[in-house]
């Protein structure tokens, strides 16, 4: 076995892509990365917004006809 063994120097990797980078401050390697990761964010939010909008129409529709 080798008497040297290279260490990995302190890094974190990517929340979108999850590339290992050693500089800067944050959860991402890049704003690229950053404005996709808050695209896919607004997306989500979006449909979430849709499917419960849509939940409380059913809701209220159904109790309009039990009357």
């Amino acid at each position: 076995m080798a008497e040297y063994t290279e260490r990995i120097p302190q890094h974190k990797h990517c929340v979108y892509c999850g590339k290992a980078y050693i500089t800067g401050e944050g959860r991402y390697c890049s704003q690229e990365c950053k404005s996709k990761k808050g695209d896919e964010l607004r997306a989500s939010r979006r449909k979430l917004l849709i499917i419960w909008a849509i939940a409380a129409a059913l809701m209220i529709v159904g109790i309009i006809a039990l009357m």
